[in-house]
């Protein structure tokens, strides 16, 4: 599987430039910024970046500023976090987390497709350095990527220098991308021609000046696995009431056997509803969404019901090249993988019909969720592509367990009066899912209503007497909220209360929450 060096730079002036990794992060200084390639753990600078954090740890009071597509692996970041001045737009490192939380790193937020957008714009400011891991350099200089792309296009076009990690351990992915920049002003953007997840309407390949590269190095790390284990039965139902929505909305509003693209989120409860689907009524579907992850090779393996997919990323519990390369030999022709701003592109989104479906933290009995924050302060991590795909899809389902056990033990609910901290309106959510049954909200009705269906279908039993008794505590208007602090406060104690006498479950009784 692996190939050498020579086989995969076939441009001879960046053969020329190949050196040693611990020679190429010189060309990063303190107070750079710096854009990588990496979408949810796949295509991740894997060499350069550790390396990064060896040097800079000789620099005292050496600070640089990150921005990637979507979260990179914690053993990429980790070591880098303590020299990171300001990240964006998304992570999921434990230690970056901590040091955003002790006012130490500096971290914004944002929608994919807008920080894709806003990269190119220049929002936010001069990019010095782009490092950006590739299958194979072209005889032109241009570049072909690998198992993700995010904004690594838009990095390589925004960056004062570049450096290229070319992966000689991973299959070359010549032919499974679709490239396309955002137009930025004054240039007009043009309505994207794209009317099915296999449509193509850019390059496979990434134009790239030869002169902006100041490095080439060689990486023969495969991707780090993302973690897979099976959901469980709390997965596992909620699955069975995702499955059950679409079906009445199959039969509703005249689907027959078709089914609109789907968007999924990653996590075991993304994956248990892609098996359910791989085992529905369903036929001949397709996806598009941020990434392919390890639940889609079911659905990939059966022709008949694989009809195609469109991602940014492709992230795998089994990164293993010869596995990969299986998925590329099977998949070619039907998985293409494009710029985060166009797998998260609201007109696309908006006019494929996409059905969205990503797991919030928790959501209220109005219909907000919260996505991001525990709390109302503690970053779990970004956003991400919810926001994108919520607000402009066809259906926006959020599927959650309808409880979590914490670490100091007490079980809190998942359904709540207010969520501690708004990414999705209710205006932004179409049916919210729990193990209990699921809850439309784009009917024409009162938030009171929707707010009785909520607890009732998807609040844990042992959380709606105290659920229904704030609706009737919080008394008239619109969308009534208890506003009386020492009635509120007398709510709260109940409900602490009430997470304190949640029964246990038997021993042996999987949660998959």
């Amino acid at each position: 599987m692996t190939s050498s060096i020579g086989e995969r730079i076939l441009c001879a002036a960046l053969l020329r430039k190949l050196v040693p990794v611990e020679e190429a992060v010189r060309h990063v200084r303190s107070g750079d910024v710096l854009a990588v390639s990496g979408f949810t753990k796949a295509g991740e600078p894997k060499a350069f970046l550790p390396a990064l954090a060896r040097y800079l740890a000789d620099l005292p009071g050496a600070r640089i500023s990150v921005y990637s597509g979507a979260s990179l692996s914690e053993e990429v970041e980790a070591p880098l976090a303590p020299f990171i001045a300001r990240r964006g737009p998304y992570m999921a490192s434990t230690a970056s987390r901590r040091l955003i939380h002790a006012g130490k790193m500096d971290y914004a937020d944002a929608h994919l497709s807008h920080f894709a957008r806003g990269l190119m714009y220049g929002f936010y400011g001069d990019i010095d350095l782009a490092v950006v891991e590739v299958s194979r350099i072209r005889p032109d200089g241009s570049v072909v990527l690998s198992a993700s792309v995010g904004v690594s296009a838009e990095a390589l076009a925004r960056a004062r220098a570049v450096v290229l990690e070319v992966n000689t351990a991973i299959p070359d992915f010549t032919g499974m991308h679709d490239i396309v920049l955002p137009p930025a002003p004054p240039t007009i953007g043009w309505p994207v021609p794209v009317t099915g997840v296999r449509d193509r309407v850019g390059l496979p390949y990434v134009q790239l000046d030869p002169a902006k590269v100041v490095a080439v190095v060689e990486s023969r790390q495969p991707d780090f696995p993302v973690a897979f284990r099976a959901g469980g039965a709390t997965c596992d139902a909620i699955a069975e009431h995702v499955l059950a929505f679409l079906g009445e909305c199959r039969d509703r509003f005249g689907w027959h056997h078709w089914v609109p693209p789907l968007q999924s989120g990653v996590g075991n409860i993304a994956n248990a509803v892609i098996a359910g689907l791989a085992r529905s009524p369903f036929q001949r579907l397709h996806f598009w969404t941020e990434v392919f992850q390890e639940g889609l090779l079911d659905v990939v393996a059966d022709r008949d019901r694989f009809a195609g997919a469109s991602a940014s990323a492709v992230s795998l519990a089994d990164t293993d090249p010869t596995r990969v390369e299986a998925l590329i030999r099977a998949a070619r022709g039907d998985l293409v993988l494009r710029p985060m701003w166009m797998s998260n592109n609201p007109e696309i989104i908006a006019r494929l019909h996409v059905v969205a479906m990503n797991t919030p933290l928790e959501v209220d009995i109005y219909g907000h969720a919260n996505s991001t924050h525990v709390g109302g302060s503690l970053i779990v991590n970004g956003l991400g592509g919810s926001g994108d795909f919520f607000r402009n899809a066809y259906l926006s389902v959020a599927h959650t367990p309808s409880v979590r056990t914490l670490r100091d033990g007490r079980t809190v609910s998942c359904v709540l009066p207010t969520v501690s901290h708004v990414d999705h309106t209710e205006h932004d959510i179409k049916c919210i899912v729990t193990e209990h049954g699921y809850a439309t909200t784009f009917g024409i009705r009162s938030p009171r209503a929707r707010a009785r269906e909520i607890i009732d279908r998807c609040a844990h039993p042992h959380f709606r007497p105290l659920l229904h008794d704030y609706v009737t505590m919080a008394g008239e208007g619109d969308e009534p909220r208890l506003l009386a602090m020492d009635r509120l406060e007398g709510w709260w104690r109940d409900y602490d209360a009430a997470c304190a006498a949640f029964p246990r479950e038997p021993r042996g009784t999987p949660s998959g929450a």
